[in-house]
C-alpha cells in the first residue's frame, strides 16, 4: 500500500485525466452500430473526397468535422468512421485534461477531485461511443479558456488572438460556441483593473465585434441566403416563430387559456433545461449542492469567474433551441456539464475533507460512474449491420428496393441513398401496388404495430428478419406471387 501511495503521488492530475480518457473512450468503442448523426458525417466526408466540397454540402451543411475526418483517413490509412473515433477520443482526451489543468492552477487541492469529476460526469462520458461534433467544440473552447486565463496574468495581442483562433475553432464544429465572446467580454468586465479594463476589452473583443457586426448587417439585409447555416441559427431568434407555435399550442388549450399560450409555451420550454442539466449530471448534484450548502459557492465562483459567465453565455443559447424546437438532446447541455466541472469538484472536495471515513465510498462510487458511462449492459443493435451486409451481398444496387432504414443503408455502402420515411404504411402500400419495387428493406420497432398481416394484406411476404433481442427487427419483404 505504501509503495502504491508513492506511485499516485508521484502522479499527474492533468496526464492521468488525458490517459484514462482515452483509456475510457476505447473501452466506449466496442463493436455496435453507428449513431445516426456519426453516418451523415462519414457520408459527407466520403462525398468529400469523391467529389469536394459541392458534393459534400449537399449532404450537410457544417463541413468542417467530415473533411477533417477525410484528412485524416487519407494521411493515416485509417476507415473514414475510425478517423472520426480517433479525432473525437483526442479531442474528449485533450478537453478534460485542460479543464484539470485549468482548475489545478486556481486550486490546486482540487485537481484530483476535478479528474475524478470530469471522467465521471454522466453527461460528458456517456456518448463517448457516438461520432460527435460536440468532442471538437468542447475541446477548442478549453483550449480557448485555458489560453485567456494565461492571457489574463499577462494580457497581449497575441494571446488575444490565440483565444479568439481556438473559440473560432470551437464554431467550426458547433457555431453556437461563438455566444461564448459575449462570457469572454463580461468576464473582463468585472475582472480586470479599472485602469486596464478598456485595453483589455479592445484586445479580446474588437475582431469577434466587428465580425458579429458584419454578420448581422449581412443577415438583416438579406444577404445569408435562407438554407445557410448561419441564417438558419440566427432565425431562431425570430418572434414570428414563437408566435406561430403558441398558436398551434392555444388551439390545445381550453378557451380561457389563449391568451396566455406564449406564457406557456416559452416557460414550459424553458423548464426542460434545467431538468436535462440536473438529469444529466446524475449523482453528481449532490457535490454541487454541497458546495452551496457549506456556503462555499461564492468564493468558488470568485476563483472560477470565466466558467461561471461561459455557463450563463450557453445557457441562453440553450434557451433559445429550446423555445425553438421545444426540444433539447442530452449532449446539447455537455458544454455546461463541463464548465460545471470546477464547482462540482470543489464541491467533492469539501465533502471529502468534511467526512474523512466516507471518503472511500465517495470515490469508490465516483470510480463505478466512470465505469457505467462506458460500459453498456444492452446487447449492440448489429442487427442493422447483419442486415446491411446481407442487402450488400444480395443486392449490389439500390434500384428496385424500397428502403426504410438508414442505418441499414449504411451499413450496405448505399451512401447516396435517401431512405424513405420510416414507419410511413401509406408510402409502402402504394409502393406496393406500384410494382417498380422488388425488395422491401423496413425498420421494426417493437413499439410499432405488428405488420406480419398487413404486409400480407398488400401482398408482400417476409423472407428475411434481423432481430435484436429487444425485439427490434430489420425485415426483407418481397411481393407475393399470385399462384394460378
Amino acid at each position: 500500500m505504501r509503495h502504491l501511495a508513492q506511485i499516485a503521488r508521484g502522479l499527474d492530475p492533468v496526464r492521468t485525466t488525458f490517459g484514462a480518457s482515452l483509456l475510457l473512450s476505447l473501452v466506449a468503442h466496442a463493436p455496435g452500430t453507428l449513431n445516426r448523426d456519426g453516418m451523415l458525417y462519414v457520408r459527407a466526408a466520403q462525398a468529400f473526397i469523391d467529389g469536394g466540397f459541392e458534393a459534400a454540402g449537399r449532404l450537410f451543411n457544417w463541413l468542417f468535422l467530415p473533411v477533417l475526418m477525410a484528412l485524416v483517413s487519407r494521411t493515416t490509412g485509417l476507415g473514414l468512421e475510425n478517423a472520426g473515433h480517433l479525432l473525437n477520443a483526442l479531442f474528449m482526451a485533450g478537453a478534460c485534461a485542460l479543464m484539470v489543468a485549468c482548475v489545478r492552477d486556481k486550486h490546486p487541492e482540487a485537481a484530483w477531485a476535478a479528474c475524478l469529476m470530469v471522467l465521471a460526469m454522466p453527461g460528458l462520458n456517456e456518448y463517448r461511443d457516438e461520432l460527435l461534433r460536440e468532442y471538437g467544440c468542447w475541446f477548442f473552447v478549453m483550449l480557448a479558456f485555458r489560453l485567456a486565463l494565461r492571457w489574463a496574468e499577462r494580457p497581449g495581442w497575441a494571446l488575444a488572438l490565440g483565444v479568439q483562433a481556438a473559440l473560432g475553432l470551437a464554431a467550426l464544429f458547433r457555431p453556437e460556441a461563438v455566444a461564448l465572446f459575449p462570457a469572454l467580454l463580461l468576464w473582463q468586465l468585472f475582472a480586470a483593473p479599472r485602469a486596464e479594463r478598456w485595453r483589455r476589452l479592445a484586445l479580446l473583443g474588437a475582431l469577434p465585434l466587428a465580425a458579429g457586426l458584419l454578420l448581422a448587417i449581412l443577415y438583416w439585409s438579406g444577404h445569408l441566403p435562407g438554407q445557410d447555416r448561419i441564417a438558419f441559427d440566427l432565425g431562431r431568434l425570430s418572434m414570428e416563430r414563437l408566435d406561430a407555435k403558441a398558436r398551434v399550442l392555444a388551439s390545445a388549450l381550453i378557451v380561457y387559456a389563449h391568451e396566455e399560450a406564449r406564457t406557456i409555451l416559452l416557460f414550459g420550454s424553458l423548464a426542460i433545461v434545467p431538468l436535462h442539466v440536473l438529469g444529466k449530471l446524475g449523482l453528481l448534484v449532490v457535490p454541487l449542492v454541497y458546495l452551496f450548502a457549506a456556503r462555499a459557492g461564492r468564493e468558488t465562483l470568485a476563483r472560477h469567474p470565466l466558467f461561471a459567465w461561459g455557463i450563463a453565455a450557453h445557457l441562453l443559447v440553450l434557451a433559445v433551441f429550446v423555445i425553438d424546437l421545444q426540444f433539447l438532446a442530452g449532449r446539447y447541455v455537455g458544454l455546461v456539464l463541463l464548465l460545471l466541472v470546477p464547482f462540482v469538484a470543489t464541491g467533492f472536495w469539501l465533502l471529502a475533507r468534511r467526512f474523512p471515513r466516507w471518503r472511500p465510498l465517495a470515490v469508490g462510487l465516483a470510480l463505478l460512474l466512470v465505469l457505467a458511462n462506458v460500459v453498456s449492459m444492452h446487447p449492440p443493435k448489429t442487427h442493422f449491420v447483419d442486415a446491411g451486409r446481407w442487402l450488400e451481398r444480395e443486392h449490389k444496387e439500390p434500384r428496385g428496393v424500397y428502403i426504410d432504414s438508414s442505418r441499414t443503408a449504411y451499413y450496405a455502402g448505399w451512401f447516396d441513398v435517401a431512405p424513405a420515411p420510416r414507419d410511413d404504411r401509406a408510402a409502402i402500400e402504394q409502393a406496393a401496388r406500384g410494382g417498380q419495387y422488388e425488395l422491401f428493406v423496413l425498420e421494426l420497432s417493437r413499439k410499432d404495430a405488428p405488420a406480419e398481416e398487413w404486409l400480407r394484406s398488400i401482398g408482400l411476404e417476409i423472407t428475411q428478419r434481423f432481430i435484436h433481442p429487444n425485439k427490434d427487427a430489420v425485415i426483407v419483404a418481397v411481393p407475393r406471387r399470385s399462384t394460378p
